[in-house]
């Protein structure tokens, strides 16, 4: 005799990936052909860049790479970190001490600056980036807003998200980088 059921009691329970199991997952070349982030343990997907992005992003770094005048500092792109155990996010540039093991996926306070370059995910880089960049005690967050032609500078990250300090600098003005007198300028 059949007796009816539901396809829910089938399936198995669902349990969030780590931040731990996430960093294991990039070790092994499990995301080599999809950019991803962990957020509250579930995997989202990243869409590839385009090429305004790219070229905002390789200028930004080099740019970046001229304020360091022999300090012990890396830049990188795309660089996970991790904001708590159940989320690590996927900056777009990362400076942070080159004392940093090259195979570890870093936590917000070991990362001096973030930049977000925001050409379609403005939202979401203003908005819950900067809440979990603040709570992870990344010290300095940058977001560039292509459209608006700004750069959002923010620090003084505040234990419950978010920053203290915010301001708006316009392309053409010179943006302060923590760690130089040098600052940087964005056209």
């Amino acid at each position: 005799m059949n007796h009816p059921f539901r396809l829910a009691e089938l399936q198995e329970p669902r349990v969030a990936f780590t931040a731990a199991d996430f960093e294991r997952m990039l070790k092994l070349g499990a995301f080599a052909d999809m950019r991803a982030e962990l957020v509250g343990g579930a995997l989202v997907k990243m869409m590839p860049a385009l090429p305004g992005h790219g070229e905002r992003n390789a200028t930004l770094v080099l740019r970046l790479h001229a304020t360091t005048n022999g300090q012990p500092l890396a830049i990188a792109t795309d660089l996970a970190i991790r904001i708590d155990d159940l989320t690590a996010r996927a900056a777009d540039i990362a400076v942070y001490s080159d004392t940093l093991p090259a195979d570890a996926v870093p936590d917000g306070a070991d990362v001096l600056l973030v930049v977000e370059i925001a050409d379609t995910t403005l939202a979401r880089d203003l908005g819950e980036k900067v809440a979990d960049y603040g709570r992870a005690g990344v010290p300095h967050y940058w977001v560039v807003d292509a459209a608006a032609r700004v750069v959002h500078v923010m620090a003084s990250p505040k234990a419950d998200g978010g920053y203290a300090d915010r301001q708006v600098v316009r392309f053409g003005d010179p943006v302060p980088v923590p760690w130089s007198d040098v600052p940087v300028i964005l056209d």
